[in-house]
C-alpha cells in the first residue's frame, strides 16, 4: 500500500491535457487513480509549482495511465466490475489467523489476541464483507456463465 502523499492541481494538470475528449467521469476517475499510483511513488509529488525535469517524468507516467485506461476499456468495457479493496491482502499474519478461528464469539478472540471486541469486530467485518463480495460475483448468471 503506498504512503498517503498529495498530488497538487499542477501535477494532475500533465494528466488533464493528455486525456482525450468525451470520457465518462468515471473513466477520468479510473485515469487518475491510476497517475497518482505511479507519481505517490516519487518523492517529488506535491509540488505546486513542478519543476522540467519532473514535469516530464510525470508526462511519461501520464501517457502511460492513458494507455492502462485504454486497456481497461478495451477488457472490460461495457461491464459493471467490482473493485475489491484486498483487506484479505493486506491482513497480517495474526488477523488472517483470528478469521479463520473466529466462530461467532468476538470477546472469545479479544481475550485471546489482546485486543477489544471492537477491533476483533472491525477486522472479522471486513474480512467477511469482502469475502461475500468475492462469493457474489460468482452467482450463476451474472458471469455469462448460462447457469
Amino acid at each position: 500500500m503506498l504512503p498517503a502523499k498529495h498530488m497538487t492541481a499542477a501535477e494532475a494538470c500533465v494528466l488533464d491535457a493528455q486525456l482525450p475528449a468525451g470520457l465518462t467521469e468515471d473513466m477520468r476517475d479510473v485515469a487518475l487513480c491510476l497517475f497518482q499510483a505511479m507519481a505517490f511513488t516519487d518523492a517529488r509529488v506535491g509540488q505546486d509549482r513542478p519543476d522540467p525535469a519532473w514535469l516530464q517524468v510525470l508526462g511519461a507516467m501520464a501517457r502511460v495511465a492513458v494507455i492502462q485506461l485504454q486497456h481497461l476499456a478495451n477488457e472490460k468495457g461495457g461491464r459493471a466490475i467490482y473493485l475489491a479493496k484486498g483487506v484479505a491482502v493486506h491482513l497480517s499474519a495474526r488477523d488472517r489467523k483470528m478469521c479463520e478461528e473466529f466462530r461467532g464469539d468476538y470477546e472469545v478472540l479479544a481475550d485471546k489476541y489482546d485486543l477489544t471486541p471492537m477491533r476483533v469486530r472491525q477486522i472479522v467485518g471486513a474480512w467477511q464483507d469482502e469475502q461475500f463480495r468475492r462469493r457474489q460475483g460468482r452467482l450463476p448468471g451474472l458471469d455469462g456463465d448460462g447457469a
